[in-house]
């Protein structure tokens, strides 16, 4: 079980790490696609870090429940952006930048179990609704990670490729939106089938453009899409 002062603990570690980010944004000055990419991350990790320890402090946890899934959203996609950057060695011959990177991601190795684990004890969720609320939190960050990929294009204005903008901004938003709506409501089959074909069409998709545009992202959603899409279809058919 986890109790409310590990929670307290987790909220001051993303403060922590919303204070690293903002550092590394400036070591990788330069460096537009992941200074850009740290900084958003890095404003996040700062509001969320201590909108928790507020909560905490107040005793509000168990009625704002929200905050709980956007950590646990935002930990995980934080890492799979992270972990993307450094395995493609974005930040180029930066050591320092590395190592800020590293122990962002060891934090989220810290915070992201505990908030989601948190959130399963919170909503006595059985072992289905968890695996469930997992592919949320993924849904949602993929779709986030899909908007934050326009990042990458600001200043590349004479080599923007329309499609794979196109492919960001529809999937991006979609997928937002569907994370959020497969939480509030999780008892629409609708809905529910509604963000299965999203996953579906968007699997195809990239894959497509993939085969044109390779890049190290574009793995890693495709390989995202591939475990989000039996996980969600069996939710559907263990629940309707």
């Amino acid at each position: 079980m986890v109790s409310n002062k590990f929670v307290l603990v987790s909220g001051y570690l993303m403060f922590i790490s919303g204070i690293l980010h903002l550092i590394a944004t400036v070591l990788a000055r330069g460096l537009l696609e992941i200074a850009a990419t740290v900084l958003v991350f890095g404003i996040f990790f700062l509001l969320l870090g201590i909108i928790t320890i507020m909560r905490i402090k107040n005793k509000q946890l168990d009625e704002t429940r929200k905050i709980v899934i956007w950590n646990t959203t935002i930990t995980l996609l934080n890492s799979i952006t992270i972990l993307t950057h450094i395995i493609t060695r974005t930040p180029g011959d930066r050591s320092i930048v590395y190592l800020f990177l590293i122990l962002i991601v060891i934090i989220n190795l810290v915070c992201f179990p505990t908030f989601f684990i948190k959130k399963t004890e919170l909503d006595r969720m059985d072992a289905v609704d968890k695996l469930s609320f997992f592919s949320i939190a993924v849904i949602k960050g993929l779709g986030l990670g899909l908007l934050f990929n326009v990042l990458a294009w600001v200043g590349l204005i004479n080599d923007v490729n329309p499609l794979m903008i196109i492919y960001i901004l529809v999937f991006g938003s979609l997928n937002t939106v569907y994370g959020e709506l497969l939480y509030r409501r999780k008892e629409d089959k609708k809905i529910q089938n509604g963000a299965l074909i999203v996953l579906i069409l968007g699997l195809i998709s990239e894959a497509i453009l993939c085969i044109f545009f390779v890049n190290a992202k574009s793995i890693v959603d495709i390989f995202l899409y591939i475990v989000l899409i039996p996980i969600r279809f069996y939710y559907i058919k263990n629940k309707f």
